[in-house]
């Protein structure tokens, strides 16, 4: 009899430690280092730059500034991505459109012939100072270096803590891999090939665009990173699940060309 009792409260113990577990493991608003959520961001893929390419993955932060700024000064400057914005982020606040996280990234190419490396979807920087938001990468961005060159760009990213404060100057982030969260990927799936990143719609050839065009070209991009960072706020601060009309949002959106 004794025995039994003692194959059942070892059981019991099993089972209540199981239970416990399947509560602490991820979901919408419990995802470490994401939201309030503490602990570490966790990644399966850490990031790593091509043979000959030369960078470090600390990267220092820009100051915050609005998307109007952004287009002002480049809407008709070349594609070339040795230089400018590249990324996806940016939320409406107070009637200003900001971007939130912005870091600058400098490579150099050692090599004799041209380097284009990609920042995956998913990747995501951590901020060296709690009091600021950490970012992360929705769309797959592309940077190409000409041989024997060096490359300064600023990579725009959505926020993963709402409520902290936005990029600075003198405040840095390290360049780690690609996120594990599977609530994040959850989102992250449905954006994959869709026309999200500031440059599908910043650049454009002098004899191109139009100045009513190119008004409709922020607005759609507003519009757009408007809808992914609220979802990706709902997903880390929120503690809600997409809805049906999110998810049918962002599958309706444009795909690349």
């Amino acid at each position: 009899m004794k025995k039994l009792t003692s194959i059942l409260f070892i059981a019991s113990l099993f089972l209540i430690g199981f239970t416990s577990c399947e509560k602490q493991g991820e979901e919408p608003g419990n995802i470490p280092g994401m939201g309030n959520t503490p602990g570490e961001l966790q990644i399966k893929e850490e990031f790593k730059a091509p043979e000959g390419v030369v960078m470090d993955t600390k990267l220092q932060g820009v100051e915050e500034t609005t998307v109007e700024s952004i287009f002002s000064q480049n809407k008709l400057k070349s594609t070339n991505s040795g230089w400018g914005f590249f990324g996806c982020g940016g939320s409406n606040w107070q009637g200003d459109f900001t971007l939130w996280v912005i870091v600058k990234l400098i490579a150099q190419n050692t090599n004799d012939d041209e380097m284009c490396f990609t920042i995956p979807t998913g990747t995501v920087f951590e901020v060296s100072d709690q009091e600021y938001q950490n970012g992360i990468v929705i769309s797959p961005i592309e940077i190409c270096i000409e041989p024997h060159s060096s490359c300064e760009v600023n990579l725009v990213l959505m926020c993963l803590n709402k409520g902290k404060t936005g990029s600075k100057s003198d405040v840095f982030y390290t360049l780690l891999g690609v996120t594990a969260s599977q609530t994040m990927w959850n989102l992250l799936n449905l954006l994959q090939g869709k026309m999200c990143n500031i440059e599908n719609y910043l650049y454009a050839s002098p004899s191109a665009k139009l100045k009513a065009e190119s008004e409709g070209d922020i607005e759609e991009y507003k519009d757009i990173a408007d809808h992914i960072q609220n979802a990706i706020w709902q997903l880390t601060n929120d503690g809600k699940e997409l809805t049906e009309d999110q998810i049918q949002y962002f599958q309706s959106l444009p795909d690349k060309e």
